[in-house]
């Protein structure tokens, strides 16, 4: 699947038109180069570089090891009040209940949106000096140690859930594109979510206004800091949605929870093509598998009035009173 990105358009005029078949770009002395021969000249590199992709990998594939987890056991608290100007001073830093005596580090920051008050999220590291308690208490006073020892007051402790991403890179709309490592929070106050977790895609034109990496950096020349080429930027960005949603425009699924079970995760690498004709001749020598548990059902064995039943007494196998039948559904072949 290409960009779905518009490239012929002002100042680019990419009209790069795969059903031409054009496959080379060739100038010639005398004639000027247009900037749309050499954008196109690009299109055409990475038209072949898509078509070797899509026959390798599928949407959304990991190539390159961005392994996806689910924490169920993200620790989170309110704050009553804190001493520190702003929230993020916390983060990053290691607190200490000045009672408890329970030790944690702050691996996020939530600031308060007018609904739900600011919120830190922790990773206890001690237990309390008493050898009981094991996170903050409400109320306690805590400690950090960042500069000044600011401190804050919990309001009340709890559980929450996140997802998270290592750094890696995935195949998307043709190209490789770097993921960077990031932590989703999916619930701040509970642990049993129920989302579809995966990639949002951005796609963007980045211009030397925006960047100004990309004026030219030829030191002592007379085009020295002149504006360069625009470049296309693609951005991956973890996001969650509803079990239900259906738009998954510019979104890959690459996990699945539901009330806190992971149903799904990508792992490692999906292949396209390669996959499907494994898949076929293991079909062919083995028959059906199945991949996810599957429901059952159990009913009567013997068919009786309205009882749900399988077989009757005259049927082969005869239906039996002693009997239950266990039913299966959703079996799915490779």
């Amino acid at each position: 699947m290409p960009s779905p990105t518009d490239f012929n358009l002002s100042p680019y005029y990419d009209d790069f038109n795969e059903s031409k078949n054009f496959h080379r770009v060739l100038f010639r002395p005398s004639f000027a180069v247009q900037a749309r021969e050499l954008t196109q000249s690009q299109s055409i590199l990475q038209n072949q570089i898509e078509r070797v992709g899509d026959h390798l990998f599928k949407q959304g594939a990991m190539v390159i090891p961005g392994q996806v987890s689910i924490d169920t056991e993200y620790t989170s608290i309110k704050l009553t009040s804190k001493s520190a100007s702003a929230l993020s001073t916390y983060n990053a830093t290691t607190v200490t209940g000045n009672t408890s005596g329970v030790v944690g580090k702050v691996v996020g920051i939530s600031v308060t949106d007018g609904t739900d008050p600011d919120t830190l999220y922790i990773k206890y590291d001690k237990a309390g000096t008493n050898n009981t308690d094991l996170v903050f208490t409400a109320g306690e006073t805590v400690t950090s140690n960042a500069t000044g020892s600011p401190t804050f007051v919990v309001a009340s402790t709890h559980t929450g859930s996140a997802a998270a991403i290592q750094a890696g890179v995935y195949y998307i709309n043709g190209f490789h594109v770097k993921v960077d490592s990031t932590i989703l929070v999916l619930d701040k106050y509970t642990n049993t979510p129920s989302y579809r977790v995966g990639l949002s895609v951005t796609e963007s034109f980045v211009t030397p206004n925006d960047d100004t990496t990309l004026n030219d950096n030829a030191q002592g020349t007379s085009n020295v800091n002149a504006p360069g080429a625009h470049r296309y930027k693609i951005t991956l960005t973890l996001a969650k949605k509803t079990l239900v949603s259906t738009d998954d425009n510019n979104f890959f699924e690459i996990a699945r929870v539901q009330d806190g079970i992971i149903k799904s995760m990508v792992r490692s690498t999906e292949y396209a093509v390669l996959e499907d004709t494994l898949a076929r001749r293991t079909f062919d020598e083995s028959g059906n598998y199945v991949l996810t548990n599957p429901d059952f059902d159990v009913r009567e064995h013997l068919l009786s009035g309205e009882n749900r039943g399988i077989y009757t007494d005259s049927s082969t196998p005869v239906g039996s009173a002693t009997k239950l039948a266990l039913v299966f559904h959703h079996l799915k072949h490779m």
